[in-house]
C-alpha cells in the first residue's frame, strides 16, 4: 500500500488535481489531504478559483482531509457569523466566508488535525509548541514528537517546499537534514518530515507544486513535484531545488 499526501491547497483546483494525478501514477492507493484549505490571497490570487472550490472537489471526491489551526479557525468565524470577529479580515477569507455554507464549515471544523495509516501518521502544520504533534522544527520538538508518536513515521504540509527529514536513530541521536534525493530510504527507528504542498510562497518554490507517497510501512518517501503552470511533473526541476535547500532546524 502507499499513502499519497499533500496539503496547503488554497483554492487551486487546477495545481490539486494535477498533484493527485501524479501521485496516483507514482503508485498512490489512497490520497490525504494535510489540510491548509484556507489560504489568504497574499500571492497569485487571480490565478485561483473561486473560494471553497477545493473543499467541495474533495469532499466530492471522498478524499481524506485534516484541518490545520487556520482552517478551523475560519471555519469557527462562519459558525459564529463573521461580525463577531474582531480585527482586520484578509479579503480573500471574507470571500470564502460569503460562500461557506454552515454545513461546510461545520465539516471543515471538524475535521481532524492527524490520520494513522499503517506506520504512517499524516498531520496538519500544528506549528504550537504545545500541539500534541509538534512540527519538529527544533530538536525540543522533534524529541517531543518521537516520544509521543506510535507510527514510524509522521509528515507535515508546508508551503515552504519540503524543508526537513529528521531521524531518530538507534540510541537516541536526533540528526535533521534535508531530502538528500527525490526518493529516500527510511530506515530509522523513527522519522519525521516536512513534504511541501500545493502553494509554493517563498521566490524557490513559487513555481511548484508538491506531494510526496510513502509505502504503508513507511520504508520509503518519493516526493512528487508539479510545475505550478504548466501541471507537468517536473522531478529535475524539483531534485535541484532540494538540493538548494537547508533545513529549518533550531537546536
Amino acid at each position: 500500500m502507499k499513502i499519497g499526501m499533500f496539503g496547503y491547497t488554497g483554492d487551486h483546483l487546477e495545481r490539486l488535481k494535477a498533484v493527485v494525478a501524479a501521485l496516483k501514477r507514482a503508485g498512490a492507493d489512497q490520497i490525504v489531504c494535510l489540510g491548509g484549505l484556507v489560504w489568504s490571497g497574499r500571492k497569485g490570487e487571480e490565478e485561483q478559483n473561486a473560494p471553497a472550490t477545493v473543499l467541495r472537489w474533495l469532499r466530492a471526491n471522498d478524499i481524506p482531509t485534516l484541518s490545520n489551526d487556520t482552517d478551523r479557525q475560519v471555519a469557527g468565524w462562519r459558525l459564529q457569523a463573521i461580525e463577531n470577529t474582531t480585527g482586520f479580515i484578509k479579503p480573500r477569507i471574507r470571500k470564502l466566508l460569503s460562500v461557506l455554507t454552515r454545513e461546510e464549515a461545520q465539516w471543515m471544523y471538524a475535521r481532524p488535525t492527524s490520520l494513522p495509516i499503517g506506520n504512517v501518521l499524516c498531520c496538519a502544520d500544528h506549528l504550537t509548541i504545545d500541539a500534541f504533534f509538534p512540527v519538529p522544527l527544533s530538536k525540543f520538538n522533534a524529541e517531543k514528537l518521537f516520544k509521543v508518536m506510535e507510527q514510524k513515521a509522521v509528515f507535515f504540509p508546508s508551503a515552504n517546499g519540503p524543508a526537513l527529514l529528521v531521524r531518530r536513530q538507534e540510541d537516541g541521536a536526533i540528526e535533521a537534514g534535508t531530502f538528500d534525493d527525490m526518493t529516500v530510504t527510511l530506515d530509522s527507528p523513527r522519522v519525521a518530515g516536512i513534504i511541501g504542498g500545493i502553494i509554493g510562497y517563498p521566490p524557490l518554490n513559487a513555481d511548484l507544486s508538491w506531494g510526496a507517497v510513502v509505502t504503508g510501512d513507511a520504508s520509503e518517501l518519493t516526493l512528487v513535484c508539479v510545475d505550478a503552470k504548466t501541471h507537468t511533473p517536473v522531478p529535475d526541476k524539483g531534485a535541484l531545488l532540494i538540493q538548494r535547500a537547508t533545513p529549518i532546524w533550531h537546536e
